[in-house]
């Protein structure tokens, strides 16, 4: 049995057997992972008694209903992470901090209220901790080592029982629920900081401390995403203020905050996108990411239906008119005592104090996310250890590139691409105006209908998997389609346009490309029927080619025109998901292998930098990055970017006997323009062919151009070679290269294989 088929068997068997089975079948089919600890990180959301243990206990009422004292629990009653305990067998996790009467047998808790990912600059007098999540991993490194000791030097001490034994880290599970407090700060800071900047880093403090558990033996990680934070009462304008009615869009249907939860789910998009990576960079590991969110907002939006009151009441506290007392407290307001005490059946309400949650609302989003239902991949948490498994690539992440190639390749009979100008290999020159010299004088000699000197990224892709170039399905002459077609189009976008092509438009958007394909398909299907098939593929190629993408450029372009003139956010959904929607089309038309390309850097396009279009012009500080690039531009860029990997994501899990390969082509190409003299290329700015300057621009092979009076010719440069930039738009054959050079090995790739073995992932 070769590698390659194992690895396919094994991740066919684990991805279809998991989620396809209810939570009951796997309780009672497979054993459960008998964790033998569990370590938590978090905030209040999961803080056992830290915070108390380590400034000033809490009172009453906290902890009224089931502890029937303060327990150092901002509820009145137990945590989510309680119910974990409970639901593994387990006693409550005691604090780290609390070093009275605690046992650690099963575990540690690291929490702390106030927490936050990135370092603070407030003290606990101003309402912060020192227990950020770098400090929680640093005593948790302490706690480790410390243990260890105790196991050396007394085994045959009482002492040692109150610890988890040496071998049991590597088994137990680590939970993490934190991050809510960073989203607040950046509340706080909207409009002084870039938001998605500040998430970003977030995110990346949140992955280095993964990091630093999985290097010190940590193994199977259970991470919560951030809670609509948009939807705790204290946020909400009914207790802000009186006779106050919010603008038009400013709370949804539930009451709830929408630029508040807006933020945390951009943060949650990150937070999973850094999952992914994590799971690829760790096959050793079981990540599971848990959406949180959904789940307590699933209960805030059937509130009565589940039995407790109108989220936005809150049962301990006092907040009215804009006054906040917070629970347990007393204070004189306007000129009366108030002492903000707890309602009288705290199990009706989901908000305990108008920021954490009632017991009552802890056990009912516990059992929720308990049975693996929102999570991702979806397993229960009992046997979230098999997913070093489930993860369906362990085995083929682990071995490397040297292993990798010495199985065998998928040896796709075809490929079938979709695209713009990128990959267009000779569509656009076919259908309407074909393409003149300068294009192609490089590696054909002759205009070959493509935007380039030479080659493009999908010509050396296809030499790669060595297969003849591909030829246009609208090119009648001369073509031969047994290996495949190319759909791609110049000017082409995701959506439907509303320009010509005297306007600069294209017909043959990607629906109109689908239909081509279609339509290729089933016309195939009846040449072999009738015995004419030689010059395209056989029936059976269809399932086993590669389907390749490369298209979205334009419609990225398209929104930068209107920015100001429409929602940017809600128009790259829109493209994101009508690109998800032909390629689940493709799907059910049989493609199982996919090859999907991100949106380049279009920000670094030449045509796009003030260089190019005015004379004498200084742009503001922060308009233009380290390398000249738009920034503004290259953001919405990686906004479509973000939205598009989410989405490959979520294609997967669904459609498990397919391969989604989500490729970083922003970053090949943006790796490129950041180091090109030391690659041997020239200033990435510098256009070859066409001439662009003072805000004048002919592009390419263009003739008889006048500029004060002086003729014009657009013509190339002596060395295409040395550029990046062949028209201001496109990339030159050398380019090119450099750039298929650097993904077709999987580098760029999410999951991290080769295009020669994509197929795999299936």
């Amino acid at each position: 049995m070769t590698m390659g088929f194992l690895v396919q068997f094994v991740a066919f068997i684990l991805l279809t057997w998991f989620p396809s089975m209810r939570a009951e079948e796997i309780k009672s089919s497979s054993q459960p992972c008998d964790f033998p600890a569990i370590f938590n990180f978090g905030d209040s959301n999961s803080d056992t008694g830290c915070m108390a243990a380590a400034f000033y206990p809490e009172v009453l009422p906290y902890g009224e209903t089931f502890f029937h004292e303060p327990v150092g629990r901002a509820s009145d009653g137990r945590l989510i992470i309680d119910f974990f305990a409970q639901h593994f067998g387990f006693p409550f996790l005691s604090a780290y901090i609390n070093s009275i009467g605690t046992s650690y047998r099963h575990g540690a808790n690291f929490a702390a209220g106030s927490s936050t990912i990135r370092r603070q600059n407030r003290t606990f007098f101003e309402g912060g901790t020192p227990f950020t999540l770098e400090i929680q991993t640093e005593q948790f490194n302490q706690f480790k080592e410390r243990t260890g000791k105790f196991f050396k030097r007394a085994r045959k001490n009482s002492f040692i029982r109150h610890f988890p034994r040496p071998e049991d880290f590597a088994k137990a599970i680590y939970t993490f629920d934190i991050g809510q407090n960073d989203i607040a700060a950046a509340i706080n800071n909207v409009g002084k900081e870039d938001s998605h900047a500040v998430i970003s880093e977030i995110v990346d403090y949140f992955a280095n401390q993964v990091q630093n558990l999985h290097g010190l033996g940590a193994r199977t990680f259970w991470i919560h995403n951030t809670g609509p934070i948009g939807c705790l009462p204290v946020a909400m304008p009914i207790h802000n203020a009186k006779n106050h009615t919010p603008e038009a869009g400013y709370l949804d249907q539930n009451g709830c905050v929408n630029y508040q939860n807006d933020m945390a789910r951009e943060f949650n998009k990150e937070l999973k996108n850094i999952v992914v990576k994590l799971r690829a960079q760790f096959p050793n590991a079981s990540l599971i990411y848990v959406d949180m969110f959904s789940a307590k907002y699933e209960l805030i939006s059937n509130t009565n239906k589940e039995g407790f009151v109108d989220p936005s009441k809150i049962c301990c506290g006092y907040h009215e008119d804009g006054y906040h007392l917070y629970c347990g407290n007393k204070a004189m307001i306007n000129g009366r005592e108030i002492f903000a005490g707890s309602c009288d059946d705290p199990s009706k309400y989901i908000s305990w104090d108008g920021v954490h949650y009632t017991e009552a609302a802890n056990r009912w989003i516990t059992n929720r996310i308990l049975n693996g239902s929102f999570s991702d991949p979806p397993v229960p948490i009992t046997h979230s250890q098999f997913v070093v498994a489930v993860i369906s690539l362990s085995q083929l992440l682990s071995i490397g590139a040297e292993e990798i190639k010495s199985s065998q390749p998928c040896g796709f009979p075809a490929i079938f691409n979709f695209g713009d100008s990128n990959s267009d290999t000779g569509c656009m020159s076919a259908a309407f105006y074909p393409a003149a010299l300068p294009y192609g004088e490089t590696f054909f000699n002759e205009p070959a209908g493509r935007a380039s000197d030479g080659r493009l990224i999908t010509d050396f892709i296809a030499k790669h998997l060595g297969l003849p170039y591909l030829s246009a399905y609208i090119d009648s002459i001369g073509s031969s389609y047994s290996h495949g077609a190319n759909f791609a189009a110049a000017a082409s976008t995701v959506r439907r346009q509303n320009r010509t092509i005297f306007d600069g438009g294209s017909p043959f958007n990607l629906e109109i490309q689908v239909a081509q394909f279609i339509q290729f398909k089933t016309r195939t299907a009846k040449f072999y029927k009738q015995g004419q098939g030689n010059s395209f593929p056989r029936p059976e190629d269809f399932a086993k080619a590669i389907y390749t993408f490369d298209i979205g450029q334009n419609d990225i372009a398209a929104a930068l025109q209107r920015m100001g003139q429409e929602d940017s956010a809600a128009v790259i959904s829109d493209i994101v998901d009508q690109l998800s929607n032909q390629i689940i089309y493709l799907y059910s038309q049989g493609a199982r292998t996919f090859w999907i390309h991100n949106t380049g850097p279009i920000g670094c396009l030449p045509v796009a930098m003030p260089i190019h279009n005015a004379y004498n012009y200084t742009p503001v500080a922060g308009y233009l990055d380290q390398n000249g690039c738009v920034v503004y531009q290259n953001d919405m860029a990686k906004e479509f970017n973000r939205k598009l990997n989410d989405t490959v994501a979520k294609l997967r899990a669904v459609y498990l006997d397919a391969s989604f390969v989500y490729v970083d082509m922003f970053s090949a190409k943006y790796e490129l323009i950041s180091n090109a003299k030391k690659e041997g290329f020239v200033d990435p700015s510098k256009i070859c062919c066409g001439f662009h300057e003072g805000g004048n621009h002919f592009f390419c092979g263009n003739y008889n151009a006048t500029i004060n009076d002086t003729e014009i010719y657009a013509g190339s440069c002596k060395d295409p070679s040395s550029h990046i930039s062949w028209d201001g738009v496109h990339y030159t054959d050398a380019a090119n290269s450099w750039i298929a050079n650097r993904i077709v090995s999987g580098s760029f790739s999410d999951p991290p294989v080769p295009i020669t073995h994509s197929c795999s992932l299936a």
